[in-house]
């Protein structure tokens, strides 16, 4: 009798951690009617570092600052009055602020974010739903197509607001932007979206943020395109630097301060790049480096 008392038991038991797995499945793959999943709040401790991760080397790079962040997206709603559930004369305007951005790079993942603000009401913010769709580009940053799925997070109290809810990506080399699509609830539904400008990311988390021109030449630094494949077709001769400024000498009839540039390949010789003249171009010194450890992580 007490034996099949307890396998009765042992039965609702595992019955249970089924139902309980299940409803713990189902909650952890939630999505909205859109197929957008939510958002996850940052709760991390901000410490006034960045941290990337060079994928090469294994080491954890700290870099002062805020992390990256596209320009600020506006949105405006204008909001009728009402009285006892009857809509009055009156109109307000309520402005929304989004930012978001990548927040930090860790073995091979993105972890993006975004908050809102609503600075027309400091006091009683407004319902709404902010959804973000990453964009992505790895060519050169022309058309844009969606990455992964979109994050939503509804706002229903002040103390949601201006808190960082991220999600996370396959780290890849590429051009990225936001879209944001924002619902006023409080506007009666009303729907407004906008993108982010663009930017290029290596994968390692670091933006691309470079620009040389000059003028006697027409040469200048290109942002790259995001699809350069690794395999050297040339070498870098020993004579490459004396060549380059002769050239340059030669069609624009000035001389140089050699000690104050390096010779740079536009494309790399790593990622299929030659020794032409059209390939090559001087930057000064502190920018090359720069730009060096920015192709390391490329």
């Amino acid at each position: 009798m007490i034996k099949k008392h307890f396998t009765k038991i042992l039965c609702l038991a595992l019955s249970l951690i089924m139902v309980m797995s299940m409803g713990t499945s189902a909650f952890a793959s939630e999505t909205d009617d859109n197929g957008s999943i939510p958002a996850v709040e940052d709760t991390a401790t901000f410490t006034s570092d960045t941290f990337f991760y060079n994928a090469e080397t294994g080491e954890t790079v700290a870099e002062n600052g805020e992390p990256f962040a596209f320009d600020d997206i506006e949105f405006e709603f204008e909001e009728s009055e009402s009285q006892d559930g009857i809509s009055t004369a009156d109109v307000s305007i309520e402005i929304y602020l989004l930012r978001g951005g990548l927040k930090r790079t860790s073995n091979g993942t993105f972890t993006w974010w975004f908050n809102t603000d609503c600075p027309t009401s400091p006091i009683n913010k407004p319902n709404i739903k902010v959804t973000a769709q990453l964009q992505g580009n790895f060519t050169t940053g022309s058309t844009f197509s969606n990455v992964g799925s979109p994050v939503y997070h509804t706002y229903n109290t002040n103390a949601e607001y201006g808190i960082d809810y991220t999600w996370t990506s396959t780290a890849k080399t590429g051009y990225y932007r936001i879209k944001f699509t924002l619902t006023d609830y409080d506007a009666g539904g009303k729907v407004q979206s906008a993108n982010t400008n663009s930017q290029l990311w290596n994968r390692t988390g670091h933006a691309w943020t470079f620009s040389f021109s000059d003028s006697a030449s027409g040469k200048y630094l290109p942002k790259p395109p995001a699809n350069y494949t690794k395999g050297a077709t040339s070498t870098r001769p020993s004579n490459l630097a004396d060549t380059y400024y002769n050239t340059y000498t030669n069609n624009t009839g000035v001389t140089l301060n050699r000690s104050l540039y390096d010779v740079h390949h536009i494309q790399p010789l790593a990622y299929g790049g030659n020794n032409n003249y059209s390939n090559l171009i001087h930057l000064p010194k502190a920018t090359h480096t720069s730009v060096t450890s920015w192709w390391a992580g490329y």
